[in-house]
């Protein structure tokens, strides 16, 4: 199982120090390409900040709906958790009532 990073420049070097491959973002349209660009057959967890997450909902929604995708699990970024984030459950009853 190969682990994919999709942070700010300041958290992505963390996980690159630790040896995990992914893409600093400058851009949201640099979010866009990286998860539109994905290789589902190769990456099978995407750790994604929060804030990144947020500002793509659609697209991390539709990945994460998409049967064989990767699964995305939102981290919170340098500055620390997102404070006004949904519960998991409230973000699970979202997806399902679509």
């Amino acid at each position: 199982m190969k682990i994919f990073v999709l942070a700010d420049p300041e958290t992505y070097l963390a996980f690159a120090l630790a040896g995990i491959k992914g893409r600093a973002v400058h851009s949201d349209s640099d979010v866009l390409t990286a998860l539109e660009n994905l290789d589902a057959k190769k990456i099978a967890l995407v750790l994604i900040t929060e804030a990144l997450a947020e500002k793509n909902r659609q697209v991390v929604d539709r990945i994460l709906l998409d049967p064989g995708g990767p699964l995305i699990l939102e981290i919170p970024d340098t500055k620390g958790p997102v404070s006004e984030r949904r519960t998991a459950t409230e973000r699970i009853l979202s997806l399902v009532r679509r």
